[in-house]
């Protein structure tokens, strides 16, 4: 990855938060330029909360680039709250903070989750939006669950053992539910299954990396605990989103600038959801490169910085 080739982080120019109903508001932040295009970007998981690091990607001087963290997720209040807590939700929350922060039309980006909440999005909001750039698209079909908790011995590996070896052998053929109850309570259990998916996690998105399960420190602890419960409580719904509907309504799409980007290796989103989703959407951009789910590595970091330079300059992806 060439590093000159990136933009510098910076401060916010403006963060706050947006009160969005049912006790829950959302933090966001704001960066670049007050007057430049706005790119509305979605963070992954559900639960991770949003990163400042995406700011590389985006050209300050000539984007407004607005990072949210949806309910319960990062600084979001109340954190892990999983009541009143659903996609239909975080859609309609993502169009009362664009129109919260008078954003007019916007480009909205995603990875993983992020992307399929982009997708949601799209389908009751499109005249809002100016196009999509999706990465490693999570569609949340019983594939793409099946494949993070019950994957075949060639995609996981010694990985996933490590992982389900916290829960009793016969809850093993189930271990998403048995998760998901674990961390709906405050217990040393909960602890051990936050810590324990953050390490297949990072495992899975970083084969390479040496350092994956490193002990958290108390407060590190406390917010895997609310990432993890949110997260549990949409894979255990599968997002509360039927994949094929989301896939029917991709096709009105069309004509919508559209770029999918996807590491060709990829062990926790299915580069088959992209070839799909691209084949559902007529003239949407397809790019595959390698590397794994990490948006940062060499390859997908230049995707998406090439995607992002491209629009700024000819409000396309080509």
């Amino acid at each position: 990855m060439r590093s000159s080739a990136f933009y510098p982080l910076q401060n916010p120019f403006n963060d706050g938060y947006c009160d969005v109903g049912q006790g829950h508001r959302l933090w966001y932040a704001q960066y670049g330029n007050p007057d430049g295009i706005p790119l509305l970007w979605l963070h992954g998981g559900p639960g991770s909360g949003s990163s400042p690091r995406h700011q590389i990607f985006a050209d300050p001087s000539l984007y407004r680039l607005v990072l949210c963290d949806q309910r319960g997720c990062g600084r979001s209040t109340p954190g892990g709250a999983i009541a009143d807590n659903d996609t239909a939700r975080l859609v309609q929350d993502i169009e009362d903070l664009r129109l919260h922060l008078g954003l007019g039309k916007v480009l909205l980006g995603g990875g993983s989750w992020g992307a399929g909440l982009a997708l949601a999005y799209a389908q009751p909001w499109r005249s809002s939006l100016l196009g999509l750039i999706l990465r490693a698209p999570f569609l949340a079909g019983k594939n793409d669950i099946q494949r993070f908790f019950q994957p075949a011995a060639d995609v996981a590996g010694d990985a996933w053992k490590a992982f389900a070896h916290h829960a009793p052998a016969t809850e093993r053929a189930h271990l998403l539910g048995y998760i998901a109850a674990q961390l709906s309570v405050d217990s040393p259990g909960a602890a051990i299954w936050a810590q324990a998916w953050r390490d297949y996690e990072r495992q899975l998105a970083q084969p390479d990396a040496s350092d994956v399960t490193s002990t958290p420190a108390p407060a590190e602890l406390q917010r895997l605990l609310s990432r993890y419960r949110v997260q549990s409580h949409y894979l255990i719904n599968h997002c509360f989103l039927d994949e094929a509907d989301l896939l029917r309504a991709s096709a009105d799409l069309t004509g919508l600038p559209v770029v999918i980007l996807q590491g060709q290796s990829d062990q926790v989103c299915d580069p088959d959801n992209a070839l799909r989703l691209h084949a559902h959407i007529p003239g949407s951009r397809l790019k595959i490169v390698v590397g794994g789910h990490d948006p940062f590595q060499p390859e997908m970091a230049m995707a998406l910085l090439d995607a992002l330079n491209c629009f700024a300059r000819h409000t396309r992806f080509d």
